[in-house]
């Protein structure tokens, strides 16, 4: 009799986890928001210095006029982190197939050898702002290797493109105006990811390497 209690709790107690799962599993959709530490494209930054280009020579101001001379030299870099927003579709309980739309930048002041023409004086001048904007697309695919009601673990991998846009421009009328455009292929591999929170609002964190960053984290709304 004894066994047979056991045997009918177990079951019961097999049937409400199964029938948990298949609820939960009926959140076959995720949106996520999520900020980045370290992506490709920012490290990539670190190696390719912003373009070298010649100052406009002349420049005319009320009362006194001067020479910027050769090429700027730049201050310190502001990075922007990185910034992603993701969707997913869960074909299956353990593959979701989607992507996501990456944005991160830098910006840099330009600074100038201007001599003035009437003292002769030569002074470093801030005559501008050098920046960088990367957008990014990548598709992805989300292997979930642990998804429970309040708890997941997964992990990422991605191939995609990123834009990077430069632009430099100097702060007066008639002045420089330099810019450039580059497109490189990219990618996104999170090798731990976890998610924690209610059925359909949870954050989650990731360690890996890519566009995304080599560590991220955010929110996420799953239905």
């Amino acid at each position: 009799m004894k066994r047979t209690i056991v045997a009918v709790l177990c079951l019961m107690s097999v049937v409400c986890v199964q029938a948990q799962k298949n609820e939960y599993y009926n959140t076959k959709h995720e949106v996520g928001l999520s900020v980045g530490y370290l992506s490709n494209t920012t490290i990539f930054g670190f190696f390719t210095d912003i373009t070298e280009i010649l100052l406009t020579a002349t420049l005319t101001t009320v009362g006194t006029g001067g020479t910027f001379t050769g090429h700027p030299s730049y201050g310190d870099e502001s990075y922007i982190p990185t910034i992603s927003a993701e969707y997913f579709y869960h074909v299956n309980p353990w593959l979701g197939l989607g992507g996501f739309l990456a944005f991160t930048g830098l910006d840099r002041d330009m600074y100038g050898n201007w001599q003035d023409n009437v003292t002769g004086n030569v002074e470093k001048k801030l005559c501008g702002k050098a920046m960088r904007r990367n957008f990014s697309l990548i598709p992805t695919a989300k292997f979930d290797y642990l998804r429970t009601k309040y708890f997941g673990m997964y992990s990422k991998l991605g191939v995609g493109a990123s834009m990077m846009f430069e632009s430099q421009k100097e702060d007066y009328e008639g002045g420089t105006n330099h810019e450039n455009t580059i497109i490189l292929p990219n990618f996104q591999i999170s090798f731990l990811g976890m998610e924690f929170g209610s059925e359909q609002i949870r954050g989650f964190a990731e360690l890996g390497v890519g566009e995304q960053g080599y560590a991220l984290a955010g929110v996420k709304y799953k239905f």
